[in-house]
């Protein structure tokens, strides 16, 4: 019965997708203004934020980490599972760099995770992304289009 909203992280919660990745390393903070805020606020109103990525599985504790770091005004990103990519940096970096296909990690990942809910329920009722790419990944898994 879970409600889940789904959230990118690079260019979606940072500012861009590639100082995304090196400012945090430097205690630079670059989020989005008001993304803390609006995700606390769909927290708040019984959904459970998932933040997904196509940054490798070797970079899981840094992204859990700055997505921790994530504050505005007193308001921190809510607490929710963080998945990455489970491939090692040079393959994940060729897939979203080289072949710019982050939505085969993401749909794949997303089906997986729909299956562990009943056939007939919804459990994914949004997604954030920035790219053409995360709404090819949610429109995969049937997350409504509104």
């Amino acid at each position: 019965k879970s409600k889940i909203v789904i959230s990118d992280v690079d260019g979606t919660i940072t500012k861009s997708d590639l100082l995304g990745h090196i400012a945090p390393a430097f205690g630079i903070q670059w989020a989005q203004k008001g993304v803390a805020q609006l995700l606390t606020r769909i927290h708040q109103n019984s959904y459970k934020i998932l933040y997904l990525t196509a940054r490798p599985i070797g970079q899981a504790d840094a992204t859990k980490s700055y997505l921790q770091s994530v504050h505005e005004n007193g308001v921190r990103l809510p607490i929710g599972p963080v998945i990455t990519s489970p491939d090692g940096m040079i393959k994940a970096v060729h897939r979203e760099v080289i072949m710019r296909k982050p939505e085969e990690f993401k749909i794949e990942c997303l089906s997986t995770l729909r299956k562990l809910f009943p056939l007939d329920s919804l459990p994914f009722y949004a997604g954030f992304g920035n790219r053409p790419t995360d709404v090819v990944s949610y429109q995969a898994v049937k997350i409504p289009d509104r």
